[in-house]
């Protein structure tokens, strides 16, 4: 467990005695942040295959850096994120409940990926984002990041991501 400059957050790495907390909470939010965008067919198709503990734990053992996120021992959000072979670091996720956004919470998570790209001398920190989530698009812009490309990926099951590439170079 590692605290954060300020004591606010603690970081703490997912492990097979505390997975299980990612899903359900990925559950809610998703909901709060996806159910205006995607189908509810899509949520349910994405969900699992995201979040199965087979995926959490593979993209663990190719360095992935899964993370929960506590304020006072609560599960606030989680951070998954990844150093590649292009020296940028990919921020794969950064959630947050959504009765705990506009706190200075994402701030802190966004800077808990930066601090660690900086002591990996990575170049930049990228990350996808679906080109309809507006409010998470705002977040990233606030926090200097700037799109750099769109893509389209398919997930299967005839769904697609329609996504946004923003990057911040540090």
């Amino acid at each position: 467990m590692i605290n954060t400059a300020n004591n606010r957050l603690q970081f703490v790495a997912v492990n097979s005695e505390n997975y299980t907390e990612i899903l359900p909470l990925a559950e809610r939010i998703w909901q709060v942040t996806y159910g205006p965008i995607i189908s509810q067919d899509q949520i349910k198709y994405m969900l699992p295959m995201m979040y199965s503990q087979e995926r959490i734990f593979k993209e663990i053992s190719e360095d992935y850096q899964w993370e929960l996120v506590l304020e006072n021992n609560i599960i606030l959000g989680y951070l998954d994120y990844r150093l590649m072979e292009d020296n940028r670091v990919f921020l794969s996720k950064i959630y947050l409940d959504p009765d705990k956004q506009k706190k200075g919470f994402g701030y802190l998570m966004f800077q808990r990926v930066i601090e660690y790209a900086k002591s990996k001398k990575a170049s930049a920190v990228y990350l996808t984002v679906n080109k309809n989530n507006e409010r998470a698009i705002s977040f990233y812009e606030r926090n200097g990041l700037q799109c750099i490309e769109s893509k389209t990926f398919d997930i299967g099951n005839g769904y697609v991501m329609d996504d946004y590439v923003y990057q911040i170079n540090i």
